[in-house]
């Protein structure tokens, strides 16, 4: 019985090494949650996901934010014309996200919000930033309602700012699987960029972990 119990802990080793390390500062930390909310019966607190948005793709194909359901998603928000600031924040996220695993959990949305952008226009944004990550999508808004029912959502009712048009374009959203707001970074800041990256991780992995202050 000993030996099987230790045979198990050498096994089991190189994986809890990984777990910890893997996760960087928040590894000890529950990100918090953002938005509106509501108490169930079990007391439980359940937080809404964001309002849906309808998009139009850089390779010209409408879809829904609701189609990266069940994925992590960073979304990096610019308008057009892409200018140096804009070209900064794609090349932040792909250097510090590109070589992050488990693609298929998560991706990038690179979302512009003028409504009826210029198509040509998207494309040549996206393939200024083409690193040949596959999870890494640029859209445009279709609706204007829509868009400003978003950011008023992300931005102004989570406190980030008092109004949408007060928004500061730096800042990086993650939502979780379900698109519940987690936390905001700032691209201009080293240790944020490196956050958001441990962030992504978190969110993998927090479904299979427990929490002592749950």
């Amino acid at each position: 019985m000993k030996k099987g119990f230790y045979l198990l802990a050498i096994l089991l080793f190189p994986s809890i090494i990984y777990m910890m390390f893997s996760l960087g500062e928040h590894h000890v930390k529950k990100m918090p949650y953002y938005g509106e909310y509501t108490v169930i019966e079990s007391g439980d607190t359940v937080y809404q996901p964001v309002p849906d948005l309808h998009l139009m793709r850089s390779d010209g194909e409408q879809i829904s934010l609701k189609e990266f359901q069940n994925r992590a998603l960073v979304i990096n928000r610019f308008s057009l014309p892409c200018d140096d600031d804009c070209r900064t924040r794609g090349a932040t996220l792909a250097n510090y996200l590109n070589e992050l695993t488990e693609t298929d959990k998560w991706a990038i949305l690179n979302l512009c919000v003028d409504v009826d952008a210029d198509l040509n226009e998207l494309k040549a944004v996206a393939k200024a930033h083409d690193i040949g990550m596959k999870n890494w999508y640029f859209a445009s808004a279709l609706d204007a309602k829509e868009i400003e029912k978003f950011l008023k959502y992300v931005f102004v009712e989570t406190k980030q700012a008092n109004t949408t048009s007060e928004l500061l374009d730096e800042t990086f959203v993650l939502l979780d699987q379900n698109h519940v707001v987690r936390e905001f970074f700032d691209s201009k800041i080293y240790q944020e960029n490196k956050k958001l990256e441990d962030a992504i991780k978190m969110t993998l992995k927090e479904s299979h972990m427990s929490w002592k202050n749950k």
